[in-house]
């Protein structure tokens, strides 16, 4: 399945679903901006990749990127693992620090509960 999302200034979002994997494509004009790709587990979602070009980092691309991935996975876990320089980044975004491998951090966040889970 693949769906397009008319998104910031002149881009494009088109995301590529197949089984359990997701591949986020930001596109502007004929050109790929930004990658990002992400494994849906029964319980869980890991962000295997977020990706912006060089030239056009700094844009709040990669922002835009994981905010969608955020609101397409938010009742479930949603985890990735990065560098220690990057923890920041997914803080401000809701992740928490959940194990530490070495100079990788396994960033993490918590499912909000469906309307049915309330109390």
């Amino acid at each position: 399945m693949i769906y397009n999302v008319p998104v910031m200034r002149e881009g494009m979002l088109e995301v590529l679903v197949s089984g359990h994997t997701r591949e986020y494509l930001y596109w502007s004009t004929a050109e790929v901006i930004a990658r990002a790709v992400v494994v849906e587990y029964p319980e869980k979602a890991e962000i295997k990749l977020i990706n912006v070009a060089r030239h056009r980092r700094g844009e709040g691309i990669g922002s835009m990127l994981l905010e969608r991935i955020v609101s397409d996975f938010l009742h479930k876990e949603l985890f990735t693992w990065t560098f220690n320089g990057r923890s920041s980044w997914y803080e401000r975004r809701g992740f928490t620090v959940d194990e530490e491998r070495a100079s990788l951090l396994k960033m993490v966040r918590r499912a909000k509960p469906s309307e049915g889970e309330r109390s």
